[in-house]
């Protein structure tokens, strides 16, 4: 089955918790005549437990000129992102959830609402991306896990203080359109409720695989059949994955193109494959060195 949930987090919000002061978390070091560029595989909905991270990764970030994050989530752009959920990522006029997915979907999506304890009224305007990211929320909320200690917030905090540059690669208009440009909302909310029920065990195995540095485990847990049983999602991991894989690496590369230290942070979930950024800076020749 296709695992939305894991898929969602490893972009958005992956999860993990352990002593990640002794991880090999996906960590590489690029290098040109003129720049470095550390690459990390985010973690961004996290617990105390993973901090200190690992001396190397202090150690590089600390010699870092420029911070590169997908997002510097701030007020601002948080009041922006609520603005979009509004504007952009409701139905207008009387049209609601129900009116857009099967009646098996809704009836699936009633059930997990009960279980978060959301009522209906709260989320039935939202778009099914929209959707899709909100129950993902809450469910690792309810695990334990929180967006204010994620590798992402912890990287920025340390920047603000010490006065490093900020850099970042997308905007939230951009993210919110990467679910909003997926055109089977049915398939995308139906496969995330079954996700839901088996968060616990699907995080786990994500955690396990991320420790490990388990780049070919990390790629099953999120490709796994994907291809095969569900030719529409050939279309969304194109807009999930594929395309801004290529918009980053294009950035990564002109990091390397310019002068300094950059230490640039993105979903694990971009790192890995043929696809993955690493490879992508690979194949545009440069050397690629797993830290």
């Amino acid at each position: 089955m296709m695992r939305i949930l894991t898929i969602v987090c490893v972009l958005f919000a992956l999860t993990a918790a352990a002593e990640a002061s002794n991880d090999r978390a996906l960590f590489w070091q690029i290098r040109s005549d003129s720049a470095t560029v550390y690459l990390l595989g985010s973690i961004h909905y996290a617990d105390e437990s993973f901090y200190p991270l690992r001396e190397e990764i202090e150690r590089a970030f600390a010699v870092s000129d420029h911070l590169v994050v997908e997002i510097n989530i701030d007020a601002e752009k948080a009041a922006r992102y609520r603005e979009l959920i509004q504007d952009k990522g409701s139905f207008a006029g009387e049209t609601t959830i129900r009116d857009v997915v099967s009646e098996q979907t809704f009836r699936h999506l009633q059930y997990r609402l009960d279980r978060l304890g959301i009522p209906l009224d709260m989320v039935h305007k939202q778009k099914p991306g929209i959707l899709v990211l909100t129950l993902t929320a809450v469910q690792v909320m309810k695990m334990g896990f929180l967006p204010e200690m994620g590798i992402d917030a912890y990287l920025l905090r340390k920047a603000s203080k010490s006065g490093k540059d900020i850099l970042e690669l997308e905007t939230i208009d951009e993210q919110i359109d990467v679910f909003l440009n997926i055109t089977d909302g049915d398939l995308l909310l139906r496969e995330a409720l079954f996700s839901l029920e088996e968060a616990e065990v699907l995080m786990m195995d994500m955690i396990f695989c991320w420790k490990q540095g388990d780049d070919a485990c990390i790629e099953g847990i999120l490709f796994e059949d994907a291809f095969t049983n569900y030719p529409s999602f050939v279309s969304i991991y194109d807009v999930l994955f594929y395309r801004r894989n290529e918009d980053m690496a294009t950035d990564v590369r002109k990091f390397l193109q310019s002068e300094g230290t950059y230490f640039v942070v993105i979903g694990a979930g971009h790192l890995v494959g043929e696809k993955g950024i690493p490879n992508l800076l690979r194949n545009a020749g440069y050397k690629v060195t797993r830290l």
